[in-house]
């Protein structure tokens, strides 16, 4: 009866083999008691801690019955020991460039070092990267304090380097020219847009690579024009209203100077096409600007698109304004002597640039200043 029992068994494939009680527990059944000693083994080649060994208790063995697909391997006996040791977990060595960094639960090691090395991917590229340095991971048993917390092991990872290749597509504005027409037919300050400028398109496609998000080489791979940009045209005036002989004679009889001492260009002479009333000096800011006539002020403070302005009354029914200044030297009420200094020039009020804006009146209208100014008689 027993040896047909026995016979039956093994029919069945289930054979004699010993329970492993460790730490309490049953962790698992093997053919033989010497696994145990072989799984040790197998975790004391497979440490990086002399801890480890000190940490691994004595096994006792239970007979029983079981299927021999049942029974534990070495490495699966050797993971049944450390998970039942509370000073033995099996963790992952991170070696950079051959030095370990990091020591990281198992199950956590390969997943936070693909995060880190997709950490710089362009969305909608086509993406590759590799870490710089060379990086290799080890699966050992380590002593459990040894383990690092997550957030360290997040910092080791975070500062290795990588590199990213990205493939990108796009489509991307081309900036028009702009193309200037002269035209003698009109004065010195004169601009008009003919026509419009307007952006072109085109397809791009770019090689870029990054190191840790820091672009460090761009190629293009492909530039098609989709839209043709088209070219702004602005017209712009090169005359010169110098007024007439009669017109010079009798402004220079009335004795005014040049308002300072250098300046850059003209920028815009008297009616230029905007209705400017004025001579436009470009230059510096901070640059001198002086009495053209003795008098005394009439202004000197901000008026609007004028800016800092300095306004003087000559007499004999003619006045003279200085705009835009940055800063002002004189007071209103003050009489000022010719040549003298009374502002600075600037770039206040309606302006575009550093400049001064000269205009002289003759009885409450404006003037053409030429004539009046030694400079252009």
């Amino acid at each position: 009866m027993t040896l047909s029992f026995v016979i039956s068994f093994v029919t069945c494939g289930i054979t004699f083999g010993f329970s492993v009680i460790y730490n309490g527990q049953n962790i698992g059944v093997v053919e033989d008691t010497s696994a145990f000693a072989d799984a040790k083994d197998y975790i004391i080649e497979n440490t990086e801690h002399q801890k480890v060994i000190n940490n691994i208790d004595d096994a006792s063995f239970r007979l029983t019955f079981a299927l021999k697909e049942n029974f534990l391997g070495e490495k699966q006996l050797a993971n049944a020991i450390a998970e039942n040791t509370d000073e033995i977990t099996e963790a992952s060595i991170l070696y950079v460039n051959g030095k370990p960094m990091a020591f990281i639960k198992a199950q956590n090691a390969e997943k936070m070092l693909e995060d880190a090395r997709c950490r710089y991917y362009i969305e909608g590229a086509e993406n590759s990267a590799e870490f710089i340095d060379e990086i290799k991971i080890e699966k050992k048993y380590s002593y459990t304090p040894r383990v690092d917390s997550e957030e360290n092991v997040k910092n080791i990872i975070s500062n290795l380097k990588v590199k990213t290749v990205s493939k990108v597509s796009f489509e991307a504005p081309i900036a028009f020219s702009t193309k200037v027409v002269n035209t003698s037919s009109q004065y010195v300050g004169y601009s008009k847009v003919t026509t419009k400028g307007v952006e072109g398109r085109a397809a791009k496609t770019e090689l870029v690579e990054t190191v840790n998000g820091t672009e460090s080489s761009r190629e293009t791979l492909k530039n098609e024009v989709l839209v043709q940009p088209v070219t702004q045209v602005v017209v712009k005036g090169t005359a010169i209203n110098m007024a007439s002989a009669t017109e010079k004679a009798e402004a220079a009889s009335k004795g005014f100077i040049m308002p300072l001492k250098s300046y850059v260009y003209v920028s815009a002479y008297w009616g230029d096409g905007r209705n400017h009333k004025a001579i436009d000096f470009a230059g510096h800011r901070g640059t001198a600007l002086f009495a053209a006539k003795g008098g005394v002020v009439t202004c000197a403070g901000y008026r609007g698109n004028y800016g800092y302005l300095v306004e003087i009354d000559h007499g004999d029914g003619f006045k003279t304004r200085y705009a835009h200044c940055n800063a002002l030297c004189v007071k209103v009420g003050q009489t000022v002597a010719q040549g003298q200094q009374i502002a600075t020039m600037g770039n206040t009020g309606r302006s575009t640039g550093d400049h001064l804006h000269f205009e002289i009146l003759k009885n409450g209208t404006q003037v053409n200043p030429a004539p009046y100014l030694p400079k252009f008689r």
